[in-house]
Formats: structure tokens, C-alpha cells, sequence
């Protein structure tokens, strides 16, 4: 999860004191000096809430020891295995992390584009890692990643006009309109302002289980 060597490195980069640590994640300066001495075993909820706090950061581990301060990174996918590599990405980033994954405007083509594997891989990676993850799709949009998803429905026209979106731990994706080309954008400033354009639509859509409902109704009546 980390070493005493990483969270001291980066407590070094950043110039955070152990205070500084314990107030970025929600411990006592005490259990932070215990850890970094080895006086005493740590949760592995903690470890993850050390790590959470210095990846809020920009600060990159790298295998058992290596830390240092990330930068802005862009890449481009280009090819019919772009939308398998994306997924591939965000369950390396995703992995032993209860964080959250929210995709805008997944339509019916989503599941078409990798391989069933592809598909229970992330699946699996979500109930595993307890990750939440929520849908905005074009109203009447079926067969999305995954059945037990919170999925709301948009107007389809609005569909239409925007382009199938990833957000997920510090990055977003975007698929162009030539779906065989996705840029992944790691930045936690980009992540930050698609999150919120997210919340403003996922908080004036409507559950597709109230859309079904309705149509149920219509039907019967």
C-alpha cells in the first residue's frame, strides 16, 4: 500500500510535517509517528487514507519504495482496442480503492466495444474494491456496464451533442466522436471540473427506474 520509506519521502517533497499529514487524512499525528518508526502495526484503512491524502497531492508511487510529485499528463488511444485499454487504465488506477467512477452519456454501443471479459473484469474490479460507480445515459439506453449500476436518464437529444466521458481518481477521458480515439487527461484540476459538471447533470436527471415505471404505466393505462 506504502512503506515508512514512501510516506517519509513524500512528506519530505511536499514539506508537510506529521501534522500536516494527520489533518490531510482524517489520523492523529500520533498514529502517523508510530507508523513512520514502526512502533506499531497500522490498518490497512489507515494506510489507504495516508496514501489518499498525499495522491490528493500530485504525489506518485511508484513500485515499493519510489515516490515522486506527478505531473499533468495527457494520451491519446487510437485503435479498436482504445475503448479495452481505457478500462485497463481505470482498474489500475481504481484498484484496492473504495473511490467512485462516473461515465456521462453511455449509450448502447458502450458494451459492444470490448469484449465480454473486458467487461466482467471491471465488473468484478467494482464489487471487490467496494467502488461506487454512477451512469448518465441518452434515455432509454439498455445494456450499460453493469446491471446493478445507478444509472439516470437524460433527454436523448442531449445525448446526442455530448461525447461518451470517464471520470475516475485524478483523470477524466474523453472518447472523441470517431470512437476509436480516447484521450485519457491525468490531472486532478480536469478531474475536478468534469466531476462538478457531472453532479450539476446527475442532479437534474431522472433514475431510469422511474423512467421505466412510467412507461409502464402509460402502457397499462
Amino acid at each position: 500500500m506504502i512503506s515508512i520509506e514512501q510516506c517519509r519521502g513524500a512528506r519530505g517533497i511536499l514539506g508537510w510535517t506529521q501534522q500536516n499529514l494527520a489533518d490531510a487524512s482524517g489520523l492523529s499525528k500520533t498514529a502517523i509517528n508510530n507508523f513512520e518508526k514502526g512502533h506499531s502495526d497500522i490498518k490497512a484503512e489507515s494506510l489507504r487514507a495516508i496514501r489518499m491524502a498525499f495522491e490528493s497531492a500530485e504525489m506518485e508511487f511508484l513500485g515499493q519504495n519510489g515516490i515522486r510529485k506527478k505531473t499533468e499528463d495527457v494520451r491519446i488511444l487510437h485503435g479498436p482496442e482504445s475503448m479495452s485499454i481505457l478500462l485497463e487504465d481505470i482498474q489500475s488506477t481504481m484498484a484496492a480503492r473504495n473511490g467512485e467512477i462516473l461515465i456521462m452519456n453511455a449509450n448502447n454501443n458502450l458494451s459492444s466495444q470490448v469484449p465480454t471479459q473486458k467487461l466482467f473484469d471491471h465488473i468484478d474490479l467494482i464489487k471487490t474494491n467496494h467502488i461506487r460507480q454512477r451512469i448518465l445515459c441518452p434515455e432509454g439506453t439498455k445494456n450499460i456496464l453493469s446491471p446493478n449500476d445507478e444509472c439516470r436518464w437524460v433527454p436523448a437529444d442531449i445525448g446526442q451533442r455530448c461525447i461518451l466521458t470517464f471520470i475516475y481518481t485524478g483523470k477524466v477521458a474523453f472518447q472523441l466522436w470517431d470512437q476509436s480515439i480516447i484521450i485519457i487527461i491525468d490531472s486532478n484540476i480536469a478531474h475536478e471540473s468534469e466531476k462538478k459538471r457531472f453532479e450539476h447533470i446527475w442532479a437534474n436527471a431522472m433514475p431510469s427506474t422511474e423512467q421505466k415505471s412510467n412507461a409502464s404505466k402509460q402502457v397499462q393505462t
